[in-house]
């Protein structure tokens, strides 16, 4: 998995490093609606429609932009005006729903719990029976601002018992969880390229049910965001509404076929399991803390706790991570004094063991008085 480079390995929750193989597909110009265009476009749209177990009644729609461009276009579409979103956040990503919604005006009522664990299905049960005008309800599935993975199947079970459409912000952790949309009816899925699916940004997928996205139209409340008209124009002349970024979309269909060849979903998780185990043992064996409990924890992205220390310096961290080669995530934090390590894209347990030996030496750098250089050696112990 490992590659030579010359840039910085990406430890962030996207954009991620990509392979080579999938950037070189970036080098070629193609027609927007051209013989190979129209072949990546339909294998990328068959394939994401059925990592999520989606034929038959699903379809995969494409937008141009990233994976909050989906969201608004969602969110804008699928809810009618007399509709009302119920919108769960325990974090940044949580947040950002609130905040396109108000910002389209959208009716909603949301609810906080912490950012620590996730929700329970008793909490989604008493905010909807409190407030009946609800018609449907989002989440997010991974908050990389913490690293929680939100259990969207409790959450999907309350939905179909009150008869509310669900909608999941699978953005972080498409590609690499199941979340099978029969079998937990769920009416639509936000995706993104450049997070488990491990191609470029630029790019954003909804799966969504067929006959909930035909009843949508004239909901939406721009042109360039309607899910409902892209879907017809696509459907019609196998092409984009207005210019697509052909070059993006062919490292995508190119990123698509290197998910298949390693083995789909698990093998896809299991090397970022591997991956996110060694890190959080080997970060641990120096001295940091980890915000969540491993039972809550994704294996996408790791949040620790800033050290107690007069000579600790998150900068200094950075920029000593990035001089070695690496680059950890900067910022959109849901907990005070804390920072966050990703292990997702072109990354595997060897990358890891190279960052945790980084690590180290910015450790001692900084001199740090509680922290001591050791040995990081992977655990036996599994996520």
């Amino acid at each position: 998995m490992s590659e030579d480079r010359a840039e910085p390995l990406m430890l962030t929750p996207g954009p991620v490093s990509i392979s080579r193989r999938v950037k070189e597909k970036m080098l070629q110009d193609l027609a927007s609606g051209g013989g190979q265009m129209t072949e990546n476009l339909n294998f990328s749209r068959q394939y994401l429609v059925e990592l999520c177990n989606g034929q038959g009644g699903w379809t995969a729609v494409p937008m141009q932009g990233s994976g909050t461009f989906a969201t608004e276009g969602l969110l804008g579409t699928l809810v009618p005006h007399d509709g009302k979103v119920l919108i769960h956040t325990n974090g940044v990503y949580g947040d950002r729903l609130v905040d396109i919604c108000r910002s389209i005006n959208l009716p909603f009522k949301s609810f906080r719990t912490a950012p620590y664990a996730p929700p329970t299905a008793a909490e989604f049960e008493a905010e909807i029976a409190a407030d009946p005008a609800i018609t449907h309800v989002i989440m997010v599935h991974c908050e990389t601002s913490t690293g929680v993975l939100n259990r969207i199947d409790e959450i999907a079970a309350v939905c179909r018992k009150h008869a509310k459409s669900f909608m999941v912000d699978a953005i972080a952790s498409f590609g690499a969880f199941e979340i099978d949309v029969k079998k937990h009816s769920i009416d639509a899925v936000i995706i993104s390229p450049n997070k488990c699916l491990q191609g470029p940004p630029g790019l954003s997928w909804v799966v969504v049910r067929k006959s909930t996205l035909e009843e949508s139209k004239g909901n939406c409340h721009s042109i360039t965001l309607d899910l409902y008209d892209q879907l017809q124009y696509l459907d019609r002349t196998g092409a984009f509404r207005f210019t697509p970024p052909t070059h993006v979309l062919s490292a995508f269909a190119e990123a698509l076929r290197e998910h298949q060849e390693e083995g789909g979903l698990e093998a896809r998780q299991e090397r970022y399991r591997r991956s996110w185990r060694r890190m959080v043992d080997g970060m641990r064996q120096m001295g940091f803390q980890t915000l969540l409990p491993d039972d809550v924890a994704s294996p996408i992205v790791a949040t620790f706790h800033d050290p107690h220390d007069p000579n600790y310096s998150f900068q200094k961290l950075y920029d000593g991570m990035k001089a070695r080669g690496f680059i950890i995530f900067p910022g959109r934090l849901a907990a005070a004094n804390t920072f966050r390590i990703a292990c997702i894209g072109v990354v595997d347990e060897h990358d890891i063991g190279r960052a945790m030996e980084a690590l180290n030496e910015v450790v001692a750098e900084m001199g740090l008085q509680t922290f001591g250089r050791v040995d990081i050696e992977p655990e036996k112990s599994a996520a």
